[in-house]
């Protein structure tokens, strides 16, 4: 039987809410780059939204349920939508759109209400010891970090919640608010000057901070680098920028595809930069 719970077992995603996240085809699994709901009317029932892939890799995530049965074979057949179809799928849509936007607007309550509560961190806070990095700008609740995430206008959206302690990896898990608003937010320190460093996250760019003095801004994702590198030099034209690279591959083609987009410099791990 076609349930979130059997597509959700079946491609080793989660039920979130009325849809299921999955990795995408050829991502990583700890991949979540792929939303699929159930939409009686839509093709096959489902509608399959893939935000780090096309139509290629949402025809294998059809394939891949075919494969076990949820879904019924396909006789090769390429065929128009009927109006009707096309019809489900924009209702779906619509409905995912104004889910995604309430829960972005509780998402924005809840950061709010829980700084509201929050004190100013404590410099001697074992992420920020161990980092090595100063307290500026940023919160603490019970012993979790709270790392504000805001919009060009200054409204926060959501907090990053770093962990009391390392976890058994040697890692500090980072969590955001569920359903929350993360494209084109930021986290920033410094006054404005006529330099400005760009990284991932609040622990490179603190970095950064403590070493250079030099105000920093983290887009708090990949993902996010090129827009807010963009929304940076849209504010500021003649802005010298630098995009302080992560050091995994993804970090490095964001990176890139920053720095080119608004004529930025790029610094990797190590002192290499260009």
């Amino acid at each position: 039987m076609l349930t979130l719970q059997a597509i959700a077992q079946t491609l080793g995603g989660r039920v979130s809410g009325r849809e299921v996240l999955v990795p995408t085809p050829g991502h990583s699994k700890r991949d979540r780059g792929t939303a699929i709901r159930l939409a009686p009317g839509a093709p096959d029932g489902l509608l399959v939204a893939c935000y780090n892939g096309g139509w290629r890799e949402i025809a294998m995530v059809k394939d891949a349920l075919r494969d076990v049965g949820l879904l019924p074979g396909w006789d090769g057949q390429r065929r128009e939508l009927t109006h009707a179809e096309r019809a489900a799928i924009a209702q779906a849509e619509l409905e995912r759109e104004r889910e995604k936007a309430e829960a972005r607007k509780a998402g924005a309550v809840e950061a709010q209400q829980r700084l509201s509560r929050a004190r100013p961190a404590d410099p001697a806070h074992p992420y920020l010891a161990r980092k090595r990095i100063g307290a500026e700008r940023i919160w603490q609740a019970g012993q979790w970090l709270l790392v504000p995430m805001q919009d060009e206008t200054g409204n926060v959206w959501n907090v990053q919640r770093i962990a009391p302690a390392a976890n058994e990896h040697g890692g500090w898990p980072k969590i955001f608010l569920k359903g929350a608003r993360v494209h084109g937010l930021f986290w920033w320190a410094g006054k404005p000057a006529d330099r400005v460093v760009i990284g991932e996250g609040f622990g490179t760019v603190a970095a950064v901070r403590r070493a250079t003095g030099l105000p920093v801004i983290a887009a708090m994702t990949a993902d996010n680098l090129p827009a807010i590198a963009s929304l940076v030099r849209a504010k500021r034209p003649d802005m010298a920028i630098t995009i302080a690279a992560d050091d995994d591959p993804k970090g490095h083609a964001k990176a890139r595809e920053a720095a080119a987009l608004v004529g930025a410099s790029i610094a990797y791990p190590g002192g290499a930069g260009q």
